[in-house]
């Protein structure tokens, strides 16, 4: 009898097929449910640090302190030290290891506004420190800018001048970064986006940076560039990415938002409702693709983890003293997301203790900057803090507006300065203490990490009117970007008038403000741009470099430091009440 026969078999053979066919049912019903022998689904577990800022100390400055429970005085709190590189290296370690696999991603502002033992190094060590921590792919932040996109892109490649690297041996980025609203002509300046597979699941991700980084950045530094509308430019990519295989989508956005009503200290929203969320990042996530499932945030400094357009939608704080992880439980096949959770994690000192992979960096950052960072420049008979009242300048502020103008004193005559208060980093020194204060080289850096030029250029008393306004443009009036003046201008505001009747009694030098006459106007080198959107600056005539801002400052700290006591008497002051917040 032929095997292949048409012959019907009989009813004890019909029996043993019918059998056979139920066990192997039975046997093969695991691969009907799963892929190639695995679960159906899987958990990808994603680790994410944003807004590092060269923070890679562990002191001088903490980078981060939260309150936590004193163990000497039951029931009170001490604000403890958070972050710092070997103590972030083993929190990342660690919640590697409990999830078994996962991915490192950055979200921008990862250099940029740096201490001294980067910034004097030209960020080439929190480049190498990234590569340490497994980063795999980075967003590109505004900071990353600050020294313009042709040193972006040696530091990231690992090109050393003709008189080598600030960090012997380096040799750049290990990791992409990436954004698809930078744009060159029409093209992406870096690559939109990449693709990792975790899990046997290819993830897509896809970064985008403010819009606002022309505002915030020299000019010069960006010239040729383009910076486009962020979700528009991530949904751009996504079909791109889907034709390429991903199943899973990410966005890495360096923009982000704020809770006012968020107490301080409080990292995790475990409700994910986030009542109350403002901020640039709200109105790109309700624009963003269905497809994304997670938004890393960033740019605001702030700590949330919220579910809004049914995705997941996260920032860290920053300066590493937190760590996104987030959790999405997905189908292997169509990368469907059944479940998705976020946690922020506090990276206390005391907590992690610090991974001796960190030190060989370190040693060398300490052994090529020491000498300068633990310099001590000053004496001060009080801290001199950013801080201000509501509507007023802050101490620090003034110090360093008095500072920029007696430095170009000696060489030019002048009438006024300005700071741009989102230029003053740190309190000086960065850690309060009992008077007398030393000030240290590295407390000034930390003040004054960009390196910006001190410039002096001509304005009429009207463009120094439009300059003072343009504190309220496109914000409300109760919380404007103040710019902090030397003591030669003094005026008062309301916030209960229009812009252009809010100031009063403007006076330079003690005379009212003369809107014919030209003044000679001090400034740094990125407001002289427009920069923090200070138009006005822009129109500046007969410009003059005269040296550097961290110069002007130690100079002055030096020979007048002592002078620098309470009360500070304030140059801007509010006349009327400021609202209460709802």
């Amino acid at each position: 009898m032929s095997m292949f026969s048409t012959r019907a078999p009989g009813r004890r053979a019909r029996g043993l097929m019918l059998g056979a066919l139920a066990l192997f049912a039975t046997l093969a019903l695991p691969a009907c449910s799963s892929m190639h022998g695995q679960p159906a689904s899987t958990t990808l577990t994603l680790l994410a640090i944003n807004d590092l800022h060269g923070h890679l100390q562990v002191s001088n400055p903490v980078p981060w302190t939260y309150a936590v429970n004193d163990p000497a005085r039951p029931g009170a709190t001490v604000q403890a030290a958070h972050g710092g590189l070997p103590h972030l290296m083993t929190a990342l370690e660690t919640l590697r290891t409990q999830a078994g696999s996962s991915l490192t991603v950055g979200v921008g502002d990862m250099i940029g506004g740096s201490p001294l033992g980067s910034s004097l190094l030209k960020d080439e060590p929190t480049i190498e420190a990234l590569n340490l921590l497994g980063v795999s792919v980075s967003v590109v932040g505004n900071h990353e800018f600050d020294a313009g996109r042709d040193e972006l892109q040696r530091r990231i490649r690992g090109q050393c001048p003709a008189g080598g690297c600030a960090l012997p041996g380096y040799k750049g980025a290990r990791f992409e970064y990436i954004a698809a609203n930078v744009l060159e002509g029409e093209q992406p300046w870096l690559k939109p986006y990449v693709i990792r597979e975790l899990n046997g699941v290819k993830i897509a991700f896809i970064g985008a940076v403010t819009r606002d980084t022309p505002n915030i950045v020299s000019a010069s530094g960006i010239r040729g560039l383009r910076f486009t509308e962020e979700a528009q430019a991530i949904n751009r990519f996504v079909p791109a990415a889907r034709a390429e295989g991903a199943q899973v989508f990410v966005a890495l956005v360096h923009e982000g938002g704020r809770l006012p009503n968020q107490p301080p200290g409080v990292v995790n929203d475990p409700s994910y409702a986030c009542d109350g969320l403002e901020g640039s990042i709200v109105g790109i996530n309700e624009r963003l693709d269905p497809a994304i499932s997670v938004v890393f945030s960033a740019h605001t400094h702030q700590a949330y983890t919220c579910k809004r357009n049914g995705r997941l939608l996260v920032q860290g704080q920053a300066y590493g003293a937190l760590v996104s992880e987030v959790k999405l439980v997905v189908d292997r096949k169509t990368g469907a997301v059944s479940t998705a959770t976020a946690f922020n994690h506090k990276v206390a000192q005391s907590a992690y203790g610090a991974s001796p992979a960190a030190k060989p960096l370190l040693d060398e950052v300490e052994r090529l900057t020491g000498p300068i960072k633990n310099k001590t420049i000053a004496t001060l008979p009080a801290q001199l803090t950013r801080r201000s009242a509501s509507g007023s300048d802050s101490p620090l502020g003034g110090v360093i507006a008095d500072a920029q103008l007696a430095y170009v004193r000696k060489l030019t005559p002048a009438d006024v300065a300005f700071m741009n208060p989102g230029g003053v980093r740190a309190d000086l020194p960065v850690a309060a203490a009992q008077p007398p204060i030393t000030v240290s080289m590295a407390d000034a850096f930390a003040t004054q990490p960009f390196g910006n030029d001190v410039v002096v250029l001509s304005l009429s008393g009207a463009q120094i009117l439009e300059l003072l306004q343009q504190q309220w443009a496109g914000r409300d009036a109760d919380s404007p970007r103040l710019l902090q003046p030397s003591q030669t201008l003094t005026y008062r505001w309301d916030a209960r008038l229009p812009i252009e009747q809010r100031i009063i009694d403007l006076r330079i030098n003690g005379a009212p403000l003369d809107p014919a006459r030209s003044y000679r106007v001090v400034v740094n080198s990125f407001m002289a741009e427009g920069g923090d959107r200070f138009t006005a600056l822009r129109q500046g005539k007969e410009r003059q470099i005269i040296g550097q801002d961290i110069e002007a400052l130690i100079e002055y700290l030096q020979t007048r430091g002592d002078a620098l006591r309470p009360p500070f008497v304030p140059r801007v002051t509010r006349v009327d009440a400021p609202a209460a917040r709802p």
